[in-house]
């Protein structure tokens, strides 16, 4: 066994993907591995040391242009293995053989992860509430977490969005939310969660029941 720590994201859960986990819960999660430095967001960042393989032929990709307009340089991407587990990893150095790696271990989509689900026992299960501040450009680019108890019976989480425009008095319909324009900006990122990864005891697959037929 070995002792992991898992961020599961707060979409990731309310997209239906996994429910929020209490102690003793046997979970499975497909991972991807987020190089960080210890200093930013401790709470939820751990150090791994893990077999590192390299994917792709070994080829650097090609940089590419996020949604806010910064050009990105390429990466390579990696398999990480451990006892029990296994992590997707892209990063600017192409690594290989074993490595000690600090970081966040992230639960992920598996339809664009080339990584096998990683099952485990919960041993601890942590609500994230993170707060940030916009810059001089408004943008939520810095953080910082905290950890608290999950709340009994919590299936849901709080994103902390506001109204764009509110709608006039007495409308209703769909309206535009975003983080706050001013002051800080306080959501419940997910839940951090400590797992002993047990091979002896894989995780049951979930069965889809089709609903009857209509008559």
């Amino acid at each position: 066994m070995e002792q992991l720590r898992v961020l599961v994201p707060a979409d990731y859960i309310m997209d239906g993907m996994a429910p929020i986990p209490t102690v003793g819960d046997h979970v499975g999660y497909w991972l991807r591995f987020r190089s960080q430095h210890p200093s930013d967001s401790p709470e939820v960042t751990t150090t791994i040391v893990a077999r590192v393989d390299p994917l792709a032929d070994r080829r650097l990709s090609a940089e590419w242009t996020d949604p806010l307009g910064i050009t990105r340089p390429g990466t390579y991407s990696m398999l990480l293995t451990g006892t029990g587990w296994s992590a997707y990893f892209t990063g600017p150095e192409l690594l290989d053989g074993e490595q000690r790696l600090t970081g966040v271990l992230e639960a992920d989509w598996s339809a664009i992860l080339p990584v096998d689900e990683t099952t485990a026992t919960a041993t601890r299960v942590q609500l994230v509430t993170r707060t940030s501040y916009p810059n001089a450009g408004a943008r939520q680019d810095e953080w910082s977490d905290r950890l608290d108890p999950v709340p009994e019976g919590q299936t849901g989480f709080r994103f902390g969005l506001e109204p764009v425009e509110p709608l006039p008095p007495g409308q209703s319909g769909w309206v535009e939310m975003a983080p706050p324009r001013q002051g800080p900006w306080v959501r419940e990122a997910g839940v951090l969660v400590d797992l002993d990864t047990n091979v002896e005891t894989p995780v049951e697959p979930l069965t889809f029941v089709p609903p009857a037929a209509c008559r």
